[in-house]
């Protein structure tokens, strides 16, 4: 990894102090903090207490900006339901594509920097770059951050808020959202969801947005993840049939097992209301 990270860092490239730095995570989520039956493990108080924490902390950034944002993935689960399902790998923020601009510099100057992972074809390899709004937009990647950094630009691991996983929402001409294939996606879907916790207002992923997205992922936990997201209500019918159309006219590329696998999951949603 040394070698590696020292002929990365003297590219030309290179311009910045700090602008290359090692990927800061060591990996195993899945094999240390999810059951062989998918469930996440519970969280410990002192672990709930930082990610009540880190929930705070995102408000606080993003308080009295004009930057849309809302807390996306698994967490977002968590959220809706108004207690944890058990442990989260990271918090996950969506945003606009359109604001990035904006957002470098509401992040900036609240101790924080826009960050990308290259060359992930292996975790050996990956490395974190700074970057600024263009190269956040653009990156061939398909990992974002918004990092705590020190004055010298450097990660700062031991934040109550050092990490934030980013996906942003490209939207086309006509202003709707648009998948990674470039497919046009109900706008509905991306307005957030605004609830109260612990005395906080959060904006949150549209439950059908989180549904769609897991369903095409189908990680163990992520099946679990559909039980507790319809359990807490937030969805209905007819949000589950739109996803399944929108999920059939997309192009198989997959193995025909994951298809069959996926209207089966589906299927037991339905059940499940």
């Amino acid at each position: 990894m040394g070698n590696q990270f020292e002929q990365i860092f003297t590219k030309k490239e290179k311009t910045k102090k700090n602008e290359f730095q090692p990927f800061p995570f060591r990996g195993g989520f899945e094999k240390k903090k999810i059951t062989e039956e998918g469930e996440r493990v519970e969280l410990s108080p002192d672990r709930k207490e930082q990610l009540d924490s880190m929930v705070a902390e995102v408000v606080k950034l993003f308080e009295g900006s004009d930057v849309s944002w809302a807390i996306d993935g698994g967490l977002s689960v968590s959220l809706l339901r108004g207690e944890y399902i058990g442990e989260h790998r990271d918090l996950d923020v969506a945003v606009e594509n359109s604001q990035l601009e904006k957002l470098q510099q509401l992040v900036e100057s609240k101790g924080f920097g826009l960050f990308a992972t290259l060359n992930t074809q292996r975790r050996e390899t990956m490395v974190m770059k700074r970057v600024d709004a263009r190269e956040f937009s653009e990156a061939p990647t398909y990992l974002f951050w918004i990092i705590a950094v020190d004055g010298d630009g450097l990660i700062q691991k031991d934040k109550s808020l050092s990490f934030i996983n980013v996906h942003k929402i490209r939207r086309n001409k006509q202003g709707l959202p648009l998948n990674e294939s470039g497919d046009a996606l109900p706008a509905k879907w991306f307005e957030s969801e605004v609830v109260e916790y612990q005395g906080r207002t959060l904006n949150l992923a549209h439950p059908a947005k989180t549904a769609y997205y897991k369903l095409q992922s189908l990680r163990n936990y992520d099946i679990n993840d559909l039980k507790y997201l319809i359990d807490a209500g937030g969805l209905n019918l007819e949000d589950i049939e739109t996803i399944e159309k929108n999920l059939e006219k997309e192009p198989q590329t997959n193995d025909p097992k994951y298809y069959a696998y996926r209207r089966e999951v589906i299927k037991m949603m339905k059940e499940w209301l």
